[in-house]
């Protein structure tokens, strides 16, 4: 089955001239990390970039694919596309890109790996069972399409099948082109050769040009490219088929021994790193690979194909056919465009969903060792602060468990720190190969929670309500489950917040622990509204959603309820009832400077809250695409 889901036809992928030089400082000298690299392929083609560490692979991979490039170098040079000039935009529509680390759910199936890359790829659903099959079974994963990729509680694939697995992945969208940042790193030569092959006969099959950076690849996976660019400290040694190689370095005076693996050579040819010489000179073997290296360079540059003649031949054929990038421009109004922008999201939004609840349901990590903890967390609660009844030496007892209830099941939230940072790892892979933004991201991501939190703020109320003994009223439990599920929400939409400012596990739980500290200290319960400094009053105590969450639970459990005075009738708080040697919960709270119940407002100022996290999330990934 051959079919193709990207609308522009490639027929040639062709860079002339591509140079980047950056700037490391204010008096340090301009730095070349690529000098004017040429190439192109065809469909069909397959190309391996070159050369030392540092010799400027990846970052040619990353400019052809308009990937990250430094913001504050110097870039010049053309990609063409059947002979037009590429966008950002239309590289994301012919191509996909597979980063050396592999960033796969570790809770789907390999076939719902593929599969849901398909979806999200728009490839309609009467032939997308048919490709997800063909596509497995081409990279050799037809008999592990069943078994999970793997978490750090369960065995899944094996390394070299996480490889074929991501090329997998992209591969199901058919791209024109494929970019392959070392897609051997980690595995033994059979298993490269492996790897290599299939994404050669792949390429074949579905004409699909294939560029990939590789370290050094044994001799069997060198053969299997059909073209192959050498580049060294940024400038190219040599560009051209597999085949001419060994011939054109034989012809430059540098030849190859026989039975003697070509790419090992060549670079052990090129690469001057180790051959430094002690400190403060250089030694004979340095200033000889240097010259070499400099004599490979002006050969190459005497010799490489020039790409003016072949170009022109291509635009006067682009001028035949009508051009194959020209699109129909036709006018269409806003309001039909943001539908189909609506529906487009909408679509990708409810694969995300599918997605998400798959991983929720498999992934121990992400709620259900959540639940666990909560649940032990609630017992250990409800035993500590065990049958409390209404004597007045409770009130301060009952106080306490309030906030412990509400400041700790925020703190935990920091155990949602891997399960996230994982899908963001996902997100940032499907994000820069365009399928789909961080609106549908963040949007899947608060839906799919909103009842986990809830099962897990009702799973912790049933325990520590009733063994605590809060107030005995179904609207009072329902309104302390509704302020647990609040700052829950608050919480991880926090959490989720400092993950995308910094997405390192250790930073963000951190800064995730460290705000949690603050809106403890600020709430107005460890330090009174009424003595607190001036600056955490009028900054921070204003926005802490725990203190929200503090006093709704504050005003539900005292404000109807009356506790008893000692046995010489002596209550620690006057209020009305005195008399009858008993204390009124409203005054428990007018001591601690609470005014009115004002519950919707607080809970709306908590629903503000939560959207403004959201929001800050969604701003920092959207800048960041």
């Amino acid at each position: 089955m051959n079919t193709t889901t990207r609308q522009t036809k490639v027929k040639e992928f062709l860079w002339k001239d591509i140079s980047l030089s950056i700037e490391p400082g204010k008096k340090g000298a301009k730095k070349c990390l690529l000098d004017n690299v040429s190439g192109s392929l065809k469909p069909g083609e397959i190309m391996a970039l070159m050369g030392p560490s540092g010799s400027g692979k990846t970052t040619l991979l990353n400019i052809l694919a308009h990937r990250k490039v430094p913001t504050h170098g110097s870039l010049d040079g053309e990609v063409l596309i059947n002979n037009n000039p590429t966008t950002r935009s239309l590289i994301k529509e012919v191509s996909a890109y597979v980063e050396q680390e592999d960033s796969l759910i570790g809770s789907l199936t390999v076939r719902e790996t593929v599969d849901f890359n398909a979806r999200l790829a728009g490839i309609p659903k009467a032939y997308r069972h048919e490709l997800v099959e063909e596509t497995i079974r081409s990279l050799g994963l037809k008999d592990q399409s069943g078994v999970q990729v793997g978490t750090p509680l369960q065995k899944g694939i094996s390394g070299g099948q996480k490889r074929r697995l991501s090329i997998a992945s992209q591969m199901v969208s058919k791209p024109s082109i494929l970019f392959l940042d070392e897609p051997t790193s980690g595995l033994d030569s059979v298993a490269s050769k492996e790897v290599i092959s299939m994404i050669k006969r792949v390429a074949e099959e579905e004409n699909m040009i294939v560029i990939c950076s590789i370290h050094q690849p044994s001799t069997s996976v060198f053969q299997l490219f059909d073209k192959v660019t050498f580049l060294s400290k940024g400038k190219m040694v040599y560009a051209g088929t597999v085949n001419d190689v060994v011939d054109y370095f034989g012809s430059a005076g540098y030849s190859i021994p026989v039975h003697y693996n070509p790419s090992e050579y060549i670079l052990d040819l090129i690469n001057i790193d180790f051959s430094t010489g002690t400190e403060g000179c250089q030694d004979d073997e340095y200033n000889q690979k240097e010259l070499v290296l400099n004599d490979l360079f002006e050969k190459w540059d005497n010799r490489r194909p020039s790409l003016t003649s072949e170009a022109k031949e291509d635009e006067q054929e682009e001028k035949q056919d009508g051009g194959a990038l020209a699109e129909e421009e036709t006018y269409v109004r806003p309001c039909i465009r943001f539908k189909n922008y609506f529906l487009k999201e909408c679509n990708r939004i409810n694969i995300l969903l599918k997605r998400s609840l798959i991983k929720s349901r498999r992934d121990l990590l992400a709620y259900y060792v959540r639940i666990v903890m909560y649940l032990g967390l609630a017992i250990m609660m409800g035993t500590v602060w065990l049958r409390l009844d209404n004597d007045q030496d409770n009130i301060q007892p009952f106080m306490n468990a309030l906030f412990f209830s509400g400041a700790f099941m925020s703190f935990m939230s920091v155990a949602y720190i891997p399960a996230f940072l994982e899908d963001y790892s996902s997100y940032v892979k499907d994000n820069a190969n365009g399928l789909y933004g961080p609106f549908a991201f963040l949007t899947s991501n608060f839906i799919i929670g909103l009842p986990f939190l809830f099962a897990i703020s009702l799973i912790f109320s049933i325990v520590t309500y009733f063994m605590c003994n809060f107030r005995h009223s179904a609207i009072g439990f329902w309104y302390y489950v509704m302020w647990l599920f609040l700052d829950l929400v608050a919480a991880e939409s926090m959490t989720i917040f400092m993950c995308s400012v910094f997405p390192n596990f250790v930073v963000s739980l951190s800064l995730t622990a460290f705000a949690n500290g603050l809106w403890m200290s600020v709430g107005g319960f460890l330090v009174s509204q009424k003595v607190l400094n001036v600056f955490w009053y009028y900054t921070f105590y204003w926005i802490d959603y725990q203190r929200y969450v503090f006093q709704g639970m504050m005003f539900n459990e005292f404000s109807e309820r009356v506790y008893r005075c000692n046995s010489e009738c002596y209550c620690m708080y006057n209020s009305p009832l005195a008399s009858q040697c008993k204390i009124a919960g409203n005054a428990v709270l007018q001591n601690l400077g609470y005014g009115e119940y004002k519950k919707g407002l607080w809970a709306g100022i908590l629903i503000v809250l939560i959207f403004v996290y959201r929001l800050g999330s969604y701003i920092l990934l959207k800048l960041r695409s």
